[in-house]
């Protein structure tokens, strides 16, 4: 009786482990459906909810007091692609140090995909 025991639970361990194996690769898909279908012209607002869709973007101004957000267009001459382009602009934690404060910017691409996103180091104002 013993050994019928230990030879259910051994063949239920391994296939507790084989159907967790199969079942992995489902659970990593994302959840998330945005963005459904890239707009032939990206306008500013689907450019802003694609970066706060973006966990790298969301995890770089969070905790932080964004003071502005600045939206512009660029063109990139030698990759041949349009960018629009986020700049959020924390508060400064010291206006005092004369240095300025940090900056986060944000390039979507012409897919709907957050191409880049960055913060920018302090720099020094001399006197």
């Amino acid at each position: 009786m013993k050994k019928i025991v230990a030879g259910f639970l051994i063949i239920t361990f391994f296939c507790g482990m084989l159907v967790g194996y199969f079942m992995v690769p489902y659970n990593d898909l994302p959840k998330t459906d945005w963005p459904t279908e890239c707009p032939e012209e990206i306008t500013f607002q689907i450019a802003y909810e694609v970066a706060l869709h973006n966990p790298e973007v969301v995890e770089l101004i969070s905790n932080k007091s964004i003071r502005t957000v600045t939206v512009s267009k660029l063109y990139d001459n030698y990759r041949d692609m349009n960018y629009t382009q986020i700049v959020f602009q924390p508060q400064d934690p010291n206006p005092d140090d004369r240095m300025t404060g940090s900056k986060i910017i944000v390039l979507i691409n012409d897919s709907c995909m957050v191409y880049s996103a960055y913060e920018t180091y302090p720099s020094y104002i001399p006197g």
